[in-house]
């Protein structure tokens, strides 16, 4: 069974190759300027709360980074160069296990091989055994599930074991705390205002390394606790039995030997709150058999820029310099409305491990590398300034810290390069000063362009987290720049149902008549189609609330019976990714890819399964599905001039990243290739009127012809009879930029050839 499911896929794979949907994730796409400066490295995708761990992960036995965004459980992996150089590489994503809320690296089995604890969408702590074989860079993990916490009741109870839960808003530390040779947990007790100490026992019981079991030690660890308002209470602890084992808003926590003493002192913070509490252990100093927090600071650090501008920070101690010592990093916790741009902190430390002197070096860690807008990058392709070429436009949210998420703006990047390399500049990152206008304060947009009333230029629409979409006219005309006005910011005027806001639209015209249609899709997951009855903007019908059946939900399988999750924030885009004259419908969902489905000749009534195999992230089997993070958002434009289209995303972190296709550049068409459909256009490039002509030989067949542009948009249609050697296609009002004609015959048989047009 399993060779003949094997064989199956690898048929699949092989149709896909025939087809031509072969695309890659790649972090080399075009080349970004930020005013003078190049962004070193563009596609990296974004950080909100990143969380950052040690691996060695290509067995080099240097400590690379493993960076977990908090806010859609994107798992990073950043192999060191040197010193303190990295760069991503997705190819080990694939090898790591999935995770939620946080990730952390530590030697639970003493083998000298980093483990990896994580929690389940039921709070319960997970842990994944590393299995790698030393020297290699094949990564191998086993995961062991929840139940390795012994529970307080007597043998004689029917069952001795319970999953190890936490909120999913604390940051447990996991290490070494009493200084035993096993990993102990300190976790915040938000009933008491506590921490509490879960112990492995092993060594106490002598078992062997691959056997741990986790007891409740300490109720009320370090024996303070916190008031509500987060100050500190030393020598108070709400138990009377501070010690006996027993069942019991978020905090994080981080301890570490800041005096080379031997006890570990302890770093929190709270949620809702911008600064850490330090506090002292004076187990060593005053030998005693507990460790208890002889005082706190409330400043930290304090010899050097104080973390307290983050609102609930976390701190990581990894070695960033690859001195061999600590150094300190310190990010958001939250999952959402937190600071976006300039949060990661980091702190070299230029003392000892064990005796940190952390310095502050820059609050833009990893981000001053990459592209990083702040949050929910929506970004769409479209010739701004008429040159011919396409420019970028990327919806963004600022950095909440600053908009409060009611100010979303547009960035614009110029396309300052040529047909076959592009390169883009940031003009403005606030195009139309969308920020300013205080009566429009959009959320959540998601920009889409298209000519809505034909008249030959390219309108603005915007969808609206309210469900609605606002409307842009271009009131520049054909072949000048931009000029969008502002008409209604309710352009569909429908009753919506419930689960339809975040509207995500984009124009297409579904029935070729020449009228620029609409699908929207929704935070529900699904996508409605909407007909437009004339060449205006004012006069749509709804046609269905679940166009081909698509959907950006992914499918519960740990209930009965299975269910769509309620959410899946569809973004709907049509286009001709290959040019074989068939349109592909791609839905960006809320969970870190897109669906393809192939809607060419199929009613949008018809449910469709999604296409999983046209899209490869670069991995050591080269074969996985990319998990991008939350929030996709995709856009396409022929940008390098092999006629294949390039893919952009955009993110809920904020960034964006790439994908390119993996075939030649000239595409074969998996449709039977004939003299009959042979066909020659002239003079190409043109700027008035281009002819199509039958070439030398081919049958005189019933010819349908199409011209689109590459938002695949249809721009003019007409026909060649039976018997008739050509026809003039007029092309003198449209912008400069590539287009493709599409030829069908009778027999369904199509081509598609490209049209440059240069006035």
């Amino acid at each position: 069974m399993r060779k003949l499911l094997l064989s199956i896929i690898l048929l699949f794979s092989l149709n896909a190759a025939d087809a031509q949907l072969n695309y890659r994730s790649n972090l080399n796409g075009f080349k970004i300027f930020d005013g003078a400066n190049q962004i070193e490295s563009p596609f990296w995708g974004g950080f909100n709360s990143p969380q950052f761990q040690h691996m060695d992960l290509n067995g080099d036995k240097l400590l690379d980074i493993i960076v977990f965004d908090r806010y859609d459980s994107k798992v990073m992996p950043y192999l060191r160069l040197e010193n303190d150089v990295f760069q991503y590489a997705p190819e080990y994503e694939a090898s790591l296990p999935k995770g939620l809320y946080y990730y952390k690296t530590a030697d639970i089995n003493s083998d000298g091989k980093w483990d990896i604890f994580t929690m389940s969408e039921s709070s319960n702590m997970l842990i994944y055994i590393n299995q790698t074989t030393s020297g290699t860079n094949k990564l191998k993990f086993y995961g062991i599930g929840p139940w390795y916490y012994r529970n307080q009741f007597d043998s004689t109870f029917f069952n001795l074991y319970n999953p190890l839960s936490f909120s999913k808003f604390d940051m447990p530390e996991i290490s070494d705390i009493d200084g035993d040779g096993d990993l102990d947990i300190l976790s915040y007790d938000q009933g008491n205002y506590t921490y509490r100490l879960f112990k492995d026992v092993r060594a106490e019981k002598k078992w062997p390394k691959d056997t741990f079991e986790f007891q409740i030690m300490d109720v009320c660890f370090g024996y303070f606790n916190e008031g509500f308002d987060n100050s500190i209470l030393l020598g108070e602890c709400p138990y009377k039995d501070k010690l006996k084992p027993r069942h019991t808003g978020g905090a994080t926590c981080l301890m570490y030997d800041a005096d080379a003493d031997g006890d570990k002192e302890l770093m929190i913070s709270n949620i809702g709150f911008p600064r850490f509490t330090y506090l002292k252990n004076g187990k060593a100093q005053t030998k005693s058999y507990y460790d208890t927090m002889v005082a706190y600071d409330t400043i930290f650090p304090r010899n050097t820029i104080a973390a307290n501008q983050i609102m609930f920070p976390a701190g990581y101690l990894v070695d960033i310099s690859g001195d061999g010592v600590q150094d300190l990093v310190i990010a958001p916790n939250n999952f959402t409305d937190v600071k976006e741009t300039n949060q990661i902190w980091y702190y070299k430390n230029l003392g000892l491990s064990n005796k940190p002197n952390f310095q502050y070096e820059k609050s833009t860690l990893f981000t001053d590398k990459t592209l990083d807008l702040g949050a929910r990058t929506a970004p769409v392709f479209v010739d701004v300034d008429a040159d011919g070429d396409q420019d970028l436009l990327v919806a963004n949210n600022g950095d909440f810290e600053i908009t409060k998420g009611l100010r979303d703006r547009i960035a614009f990047f110029e396309n300052t390069g040529n047909a076959k390399n592009p390169v883009y500049s940031i003009k403005d990152r606030d195009f139309m000063k969308f920020s300013d206008s205080a009566n429009l304060a959009y959320q959540h947009i998601v920009p889409s362009v298209g000519d809505i009333d034909s008249d030959g230029d390219m309108d603005l629409i915007i969808g609206l987290i309210n469900g609605r979409i606002a409307l842009y006219e271009n009131t520049a005309g054909v072949n000048k720049p931009v000029k969008w006005v502002y008409k209604t910011r309710d352009l569909l005027k429908v009753s919506l149902e419930m689960g339809e806001t975040n509207a995500a639209p984009f124009l297409y015209d579904y029935n070729a008549d020449g009228n620029m249609d609409l699908l929207v899709g929704y935070y529900n997951g699904r996508v409605s189609l909407f007909e437009a009855a004339n060449k205006t903007y004012n006069n749509y019908s709804l046609k269905t609330r679940n166009a081909w059946g698509a959907r950006g939900n992914e499918w519960r399988e740990d209930v009965t019976p299975g269910e769509w999750k309620a959410f899946g924030y569809a973004v709907p885009r049509v286009t001709d990714l290959n040019r074989d004259g068939k349109q592909e419908f791609i839905v960006g969902t809320a969970y870190g890819y897109t669906r393809l489905y192939q809607i060419d000749g199929h009613p949008y009534s018809d449910s469709l399964l999604a296409d999983s195999s046209w899209f490869f992230q670069y991995t050591i089997a080269d074969s996985t599905m990319p998990k991008m993070g939350s929030r996709v958002v995709p856009a396409f434009a022929e940008l390098t001039g092999d006629s294949l289209q390039e893919m952009i995303f955009g993110l809920g972190r904020g960034g964006l990243m790439w994908a390119n296709s993996l075939n030649t550049k000239k595409p074969s068409s998996n449709v039977k290739s004939v003299e009959s459909i042979a066909a020659n256009l002239y003079p190409n490039p043109g700027s008035n009127i281009v002819v199509l002509s039958r070439s030398k030989g081919a049958a005189s067949s019933d010819w349908n012809i199409e011209l689109y542009n590459l938002q695949s948009q249809l721009q003019y249609k007409t026909h060649l009879g039976s018997g008739e050697q050509g026809v003039g296609i007029p092309i003198q009002d449209l912008s400069n930029g590539v287009y493709f004609v599409k030829i069908t015959n009778l027999e369904g048989q199509n081509s598609s050839i490209k049209l440059i047009v240069q006035h």
